[in-house]
């Protein structure tokens, strides 16, 4: 009997569908942006002369920032959770589209 009166109480903050959409669009807005800065800082330090892989870097990040505002989109979409953190993560992601198209139209990479 003394079982049944300590039954463990699961707590759950989030909701687990809406949550990992916004946690992925979240983890691919860093992936790019960490990978923006690098390329940035190898360029300013090389003073333009980077390897190629760079600019390949550039367009998965590119492109990851897009599959990142889809994530950030459909998580929007659903009715569960805070709104805030799925908007956050769409303007990550955009921001995170827009960095490398600006820094290759202004040549800076």
């Amino acid at each position: 009997m003394g079982r049944r009166r300590r039954r463990r109480r699961k707590y759950s903050y989030t909701d687990g569908a809406t949550a990992s959409d916004t946690i992925i669009a979240f983890v691919i807005a860093g992936l790019c942006l960490s990978v923006e800065v690098v390329g940035f800082i190898a360029s300013v330090f090389t003073k333009g002369n980077v390897p190629e892989i760079f600019g390949t870097l550039y367009l998965c990040a590119i492109i990851l920032s897009v599959t990142g505002m889809l994530f950030g989109i459909f998580g929007h979409r659903a009715q569960e959770g805070g709104v805030s953190a799925k908007r956050m993560a769409i303007i990550l992601n955009l921001v995170g589209f827009v960095v490398p198209i600006v820094t290759y139209i202004s040549g800076l990479i």
